[in-house]
């Protein structure tokens, strides 16, 4: 399936799973889960030079220095967490219980936690299943996952498996479903157990990541390179909507300016009109010029508070 098939597809699913999200949420402070995997690979592959701009801000989140944002409330988390619910029900593992989003952890650090949220875990054999429902190919999704695969190992399962699935979002029995076993690479544990040390060494030494407000398309994950992608194509659709609609718009108010028109219309089915306004001069209040040259009052009792919701402005 094409990217952007696949985005506009779960675009339209509706957010779900909001407890599950709001858990997640919550450990994004004071410790690095099964997502953060790649990111202590990294340290420990190259030291903390190796810290991309969204390393740096998820462990200023992790430390407390910046506020921990909403979490899992996209169209991806959703059709994962939907996802999930459906391989519960299949249980591909067969008739063995299967514990739900259970919390593995060991302390290999004196300054934050080490865990992850098992997507299915089975406290008796030591068996994770980690569920993905990606449109790649499987071995490309094992690849892409692999620092998170070897994480589970490394919190002390003894077998871990990729639950991989691809295609319509629902029904998902419709979908490319695959259960693939994850091989233990003690080379990527080893790797990130050192990546934890040397951050864990220079936390307890006063070292503190850089916080950083803006962070290169290339340094994201792989959804929100998509959304940003699928942005840029409506945009650029957007302008050439935009020429168009101010070429007729043009043509349309010379002729109400040359015939002394005040609007043309369609009648029938598809009735239309395009309104001509006249131009004319708008009067607003020059507040700044009214504080400079009376300073005597106080305009903070004349203020009135608009809450305005977090949005994007692409440009």
């Amino acid at each position: 399936m094409e990217n952007k098939t696949d985005f506009a597809a779960q675009v339209a699913a509706r957010e779900s799973a909001e407890q599950h999200a709001e858990e997640i949420r919550k450990t994004r402070v004071g410790g690095l889960g099964g997502s953060d995997a790649a990111i202590l690979l990294r340290i420990g592959q190259a030291g903390l030079s190796a810290l991309t701009a969204t390393d740096n801000n998820r462990l200023c989140v992790m430390l407390g220095l910046i506020p921990v944002g909403g979490f899992g409330g996209n169209v991806y988390t959703a059709a994962g967490h939907k996802y999930e619910d459906w391989v519960d029900e299949m249980k591909p593992w067969g008739e063995k219980h299967y514990d739900r989003e259970a919390v593995l952890e060991m302390p290999f650090a004196k300054k934050f936690k080490t865990f992850a949220h098992a997507d299915f875990s089975n406290a008796e054999t030591g068996v994770v299943v980690e569920c993905k429902f990606v449109q790649d190919e499987t071995d490309k999704v094992a690849q892409t996952y692999h620092a998170q695969l070897q994480w589970y190992y490394m919190l002390g399962a003894k077998e871990v498996y990729l639950m991989h699935g691809r295609g319509s979002v629902e029904p998902f029995e419709a979908a490319e479903n695959a259960l693939r076993h994850i091989m233990r690479d003690q080379t990527t544990i080893d790797t990130m157990l050192n990546g934890i040390k040397i951050l864990d060494d220079a936390l307890e030494s006063g070292w503190q990541p850089a916080q950083l407000e803006k962070v290169a398309i290339e340094e994201t994950p792989e959804i929100v390179r998509k959304a940003f992608d699928e942005m840029d194509a409506v945009k650029v659709q957007e302008a050439e909507l935009k020429a168009r609609k101010d070429a007729a718009t043009a043509v349309l108010k010379a002729y109400c300016e040359d015939w002394g028109l005040s609007g043309i219309v369609r009648a029938g089915e598809n009735k239309r009109q395009a309104i001509y306004t006249k131009a004319g001069v708008t009067r607003t209040l020059d507040v700044e010029k009214l504080r400079k040259e009376h300073p005597e009052i106080d305009f903070e009792q004349y203020y009135k508070e608009t809450k305005r919701a977090a949005s994007i402005t692409f440009k």
